[in-house]
């Protein structure tokens, strides 16, 4: 992931601050047209700050097609619903 710079002349970079997690944002609770509890938002924080360690997407739009995506393979492997794949 690139690091974006604000450059000044003479060339002085001055490195913009990290993306916000989840938790720190001020309409946190209802993020995207939905109502989040306060533990849920910070459960994503935390999956955020592992992403962010990890080289990984932080958006939550890519927490949450993981974890769909691992939730969809549990019922699968309990054979709670057939796999289609």
């Amino acid at each position: 992931m690139p690091l974006l710079v604000w450059a000044e002349f003479p060339a002085t970079l001055i490195p913009l601050p990290p993306p916000a997690m989840a938790s720190e944002h001020p309409d946190a609770p209802k993020q995207f047209g939905i109502r989040l509890s306060e533990e849920t938002v910070d459960l994503i924080s935390e999956i955020q700050e592992f992403r962010r360690r990890t080289k990984q997407p932080i958006t939550l739009s890519a927490v949450v097609e993981d974890a769909i995506r691992c939730h969809y393979n549990r019922l699968v492997k309990e054979g709670a619903i057939p796999s289609e794949r």
